[in-house]
């Protein structure tokens, strides 16, 4: 209830904010335009000992100018005052911080949320030659804005919300557009910090980037208040970045939050190839949250999910939205999607719960879709009900108790299936002129104990299906699959294996397929033959398709 109580908090919270960065992108606008119309602007180097942190005071640089205007560098070196604050806005080419030279933090923010405050890179940027490190803070109503190619370089960037009051006070923001990236800094957005306030906030727009960046989106520091979080909008990517999001630490805290929008029918932002992390709330806080809505791209991006932080991606309009890989015990919402998992080619793990709903609370349909060349295993009862499809790679399937897949069937178009888990619905295995499909059940295929891979459907083999098992003959084990039916069509292959080294005993049974039906099994694999016997690492099996309590099949040990 938590998750889903999130989700609905952030659809709203972001519907606020595309119409609040819209109008403060504009006045900031005609803010710096009249900012830089001064006449003391000029680059300029902070002096080694100032009159005071006042970066607007003609006195404080060297030669006596204030850098503030679109060609204007401010330099950086050694002072005995380091904490600057901005009492006007300004615009700057960028700001150059000589090497070893000291650490500084310059504050945005009007006083007592006096109307907005701004500091605009409309160039370079930041480059920080200095070796330590440099530190911007913005508090309420107080914004910083990287355009045309601008960077944050290794900058470190702290946005809050301090100095609001109930139902006053705009969001201390770093917004970044047109082509501008945040390079290798990092940023910490901290929740509302009053009931009704804003928050502290990152947001990319246009066709900016992330970079290699790290963000840190915290919960709300009060009850009710919205969490700090980052926004990506246009086409703007979060290419490397690592973004973590925090859960509330108390009872009515909302978590921390990054969320992906496009208006545009035709394209939209990307998560790219970032790390995504939703954490788990504390205390009755609500959890961290992962959003994905209007035409967003989930790219090759690594979602990790701990506890009941949450993924959702059911207000995306796209039908189907790919990430690059899922892990950890969290929730993920599909809404009515397709979530088509690994596009980075990694091998993860999944022990949270898959399901439909989320923000769309009551969409059903949900399916998930395994690609890439990794193993995805699921190892947690799932809910959704749309199905799942394996068009590559290997999907482990390791629950205990209800469906590793939710209630739909399974199609594994090319690639493996294996576990020992339990899927609810039909298997089938192929599709009749595809490049393999193998079904590689239990035991020892890397799903940990002995256990047969239970099917309570139908499980059929097309074509160009295929069953691929081994047998231990050190240990006397062998892989296993049980159905509800079992269907085998022209052409479907056999592939045995024996991993062990010894002899076993004549009259040894191995039950390699259950058909836990009353039906006999329909057909035969083309390669194996009923009452027929082969040989493999000096033992020799007689195949029946008539075993075990009369319809299963068997591999007896003969002589």
């Amino acid at each position: 209830m938590g998750a889903t109580l999130m989700s609905c908090i952030g659809i709203k919270m972001f519907l606020a904010t595309a119409t609040r960065t819209a109008r403060r992108l504009a006045t900031v606008a005609v803010l710096l335009l009249l900012a830089t119309n001064g006449t003391f602007a000029g680059s300029a180097t902070w002096k080694t000992n100032p009159n005071s942190g006042n970066w607007n005071r003609v006195g404080n640089w060297i030669p006596q100018t204030i850098p503030n205007g679109p060609s204007d560098t401010a330099t950086f070196a050694i002072s005995t005052t380091s904490s600057v604050f901005l009492s006007a806005n300004t615009t700057l080419n960028g700001i150059s911080f000589d090497t070893g030279g000291d650490s500084f933090t310059f504050t945005v923010a009007p006083p007592s949320n006096s109307g907005f405050l701004a500091l605009e890179f409309d160039g370079f940027g930041i480059t920080n030659n200095s070796g330590s490190p440099q530190n911007f803070v913005t508090a309420a109503n107080g914004t910083i804005v990287f355009k045309g190619q601008a960077t944050a370089d290794d900058a470190s960037f702290t946005n809050t919300n301090n100095g609001a009051v109930q139902g006053r006070g705009e969001d201390g923001a770093t917004l970044f557009t047109e082509f501008s990236t945040a390079g290798n800094a990092s940023f910490t957005n901290h929740g509302g910090v009053a009931y009704q306030s804003f928050q502290g906030l990152t947001e990319f727009s246009g066709s900016s980037t992330a970079g290699n960046a790290t963000f840190i989106n915290n919960g709300s520091e009060v009850s009710q208040a919205p969490p700090g979080f980052t926004a990506f909008f246009d086409t703007a990517s979060a290419d490397n970045a690592r973004i973590v999001n925090h859960g509330g630490t108390f009872s009515g805290a909302n978590g921390g939050l990054t969320f992906f929008d496009s208006s545009s029918s035709t394209f939209g932002p990307t998560a790219g190839n970032a790390t995504l992390i939703a954490c788990a709330g504390q205390n009755g806080g609500g959890p961290g949250a992962i959003q994905f809505y209007n035409n967003s791209e989930g790219g090759t991006a690594r979602v990790e999910l701990f506890g009941d932080g949450n993924l959702d991606i059911g207000e995306d309009s796209n039908r189907t939205v790919t990430l690059g890989s899922i892990e950890g015990d969290g929730n993920i919402f599909l809404g009515s999607r397709n979530l088509a998992i690994g596009g980075n080619n990694q091998s993860t793990e999944f022990s949270g719960v898959i399901q439909d709903g989320g923000i769309r609370r009551h969409a059903v349909g949900g399916s998930l879709t395994k690609i890439g060349i990794g193993k995805l295993v699921l190892s947690h009862r799932n809910t959704y009900t749309g199905g799942t499809i394996v068009k590559r790679g290997k999907l482990v399937v390791n629950n205990v108790g209800g469906s590793g897949t939710g209630s739909g069937p399974v199609q594994v178009e090319r690639g493996i299936l294996s576990g020992k888990g339990i899927i609810e619905g039909a298997v089938i295995m192929g599709t009749g002129f595809g490049a393999g499909a193998f079904l590689a059940p239990g035991y020892v295929h890397g799903a940990g104990r002995p256990g047969a891979l239970t099917s309570q459907g139908l499980l059929t083999f097309n074509g160009d299906g295929v069953y691929q098992m081994q047998v231990n003959s050190s240990s006397a084990i062998a892989d296993e699959v049980a159905a509800f039916g079992v269907a085998i069509n022209v052409g479907a292959k056999f592939i045995f294996a024996d991993i062990g080294n010894n002899t076993l005993s004549v009259g040894t049974v191995f039950t390699i397929i259950n058909n836990t039906s009353a039906t006999p099994i329909a057909g035969t694999f083309s390669n194996l033959h009923d009452q027929s016997n082969f040989s493999s690492n000096g033992n020799t099996y007689q195949v029946s398709y008539e075993g075990g309590d009369g319809n299963d099949l068997t591999l007896t040990v003969v002589p």
